[in-house]
């Protein structure tokens, strides 16, 4: 959806706010400078969660926290206390668990995340069951990456 058309459902008294996942940060701008006052902006990708909130976004409708929330949670609150140098910093240091959990087709890293971790999610189901062959080569290359994290789910 395009920055005309959420501005103008901005204006519609029952929608309090819009997930922006366009990936656009000249977009996501706009909606947060030009949508009216108390209509909120979540990120709506993880890897964007610190330059949608300098620029005044509210949150994340996030992936990554269903399995780092309370890093997650950290970052944030780091943004909020004004401190964006430990932020970043934070954001620098997510950003590979952001980006290893799109490898494959979402929800299948969180499931996988999840039951590795000791948290029995049980399998994907249907339609978003990987073969096998796709499954190994995905769990190849997210192991060493989730291996730099714990797993933490906030309250």
């Amino acid at each position: 959806m395009d920055a005309a058309t959420t501005l103008r459902l901005a204006e519609v008294p029952n929608i309090v706010g819009v997930k922006e996942a366009s990936s656009d940060p000249d977009q996501i701008a706009y909606v947060i400078k030009d949508s009216p006052e108390g209509f909120k902006v979540w990120s709506g990708n993880d890897n964007e969660i610190l330059s949608t909130m300098v620029v005044g976004g509210y949150g994340i409708v996030s992936v990554a926290g269903n399995i780092i929330s309370g890093q997650i949670q950290k970052m944030i609150g780091l943004l909020l206390e004004g401190d964006l140098e430990a932020a970043a910093a934070e954001h620098l240091r997510l950003l590979p668990i952001f980006n290893a959990l799109f490898y494959i087709t979402n929800p299948i890293p969180v499931r996988y995340a999840m039951n590795r971790s000791g948290f029995d999610v049980g399998p994907a189901r249907l339609p978003m069951v990987p073969d096998q062959g796709e499954l190994d080569a995905f769990s190849a290359k997210f192991d060493p990456i989730m291996d730099q994290y714990t797993v933490d789910l906030a309250n």
